[in-house]
């Protein structure tokens, strides 16, 4: 009886452990199914960061690519616009001295220009010189070869009558260098001087006079700019817009430039 008791006890402790070993079995294979989709989720992220870094790598060629273009179409833009400008200064002429005569006076403007266009210039006029079989004299050759690095001279500020002002030290302080160099970048001012430039009209010249006269804490104002820009009622005209509240136009553009 005794013998009987321990076998079934044996038999249900084997049964016990097999449940175990079930058990402990489906959790592993659970934890098995549980990695494998890990696996998978981290294999398909790998995939993605690896096309993204692809597209990024594609994306910076292309930003490249798209840049060197847009300068490739400025620069050839400026040529042309360059070149129609030459053309025109040498139409109806056909000798070679008159040719090379118009080419020298199109360099020396040409110096005054900003380095892009000098540097768009100096192209053209090589690749002019070298289709026609033009043998440049030594002097002209080296303004043309000296165009992309010297720097074009800024005229200094003068009445319109031709006279200095007297109190044009005021305008040409290195804070007021400053504001014209802003000015200049914006189309206000022409480059290569303190004249407006084309198409800025005399209410917004009182405007930029009021607020670089504000900002320079110039007193005299309104006698500077009109000397500078042959300007008689730069006055009135400011005095019209502080009455009626109707700025210039891109006045806030003058506004952000001055503050």
């Amino acid at each position: 009886m005794k013998e009987n008791v321990n076998t079934e006890e044996l038999r249900e402790a084997a049964r016990e452990v097999r449940r175990q070993l079930e058990r402990e079995q489906e959790e592993l294979q659970e934890r098995h199914e549980q990695l494998k989709g890990f696996m998978l989720a981290l294999e398909s992220t790998e995939e993605v960061l690896l096309e993204n870094e692809r597209l990024r790598e594609e994306m910076v060629q292309l930003r490249s690519q798209w840049q060197e273009e847009k300068e490739r179409n400025t620069r050839l833009e400026m040529q042309l616009n360059e070149m129609s400008k030459l053309s025109a200064s040498v139409a109806g002429k056909a000798s070679q001295d008159e040719l090379l005569k118009a080419l020298r006076v199109f360099v020396n403007k040409s110096k005054r220009k900003k380095m892009e266009k000098r540097i768009a210039v100096k192209e053209m006029v090589l690749e002019l010189a070298n289709a026609n079989g033009l043998v440049l004299p030594s002097d002209l050759a080296a303004s043309i070869d000296s165009l992309d690095d010297e720097q074009p001279q800024v005229e200094q500020p003068q009445a319109a009558t031709g006279g200095v002002t007297e109190n044009v030290a005021e305008l040409l302080t290195a804070e007021a260098q400053v504001l014209w160099q802003r000015l200049r970048d914006a189309r206000f001012i022409v480059a290569d001087g303190y004249a407006l430039a084309e198409g800025v009209s005399s209410n917004q010249a009182a405007y930029i006079a009021d607020r670089m006269a504000e900002r320079l804490q110039i007193r005299k104002k309104w006698k500077l700019f009109q000397q500078l820009w042959g300007i008689p009622n730069l006055a009135q005209l400011a005095g019209s817009w502080q009455q009626t509240g109707k700025l210039p136009p891109r006045s806030n553009d003058i506004d952000r430039i001055v503050k």
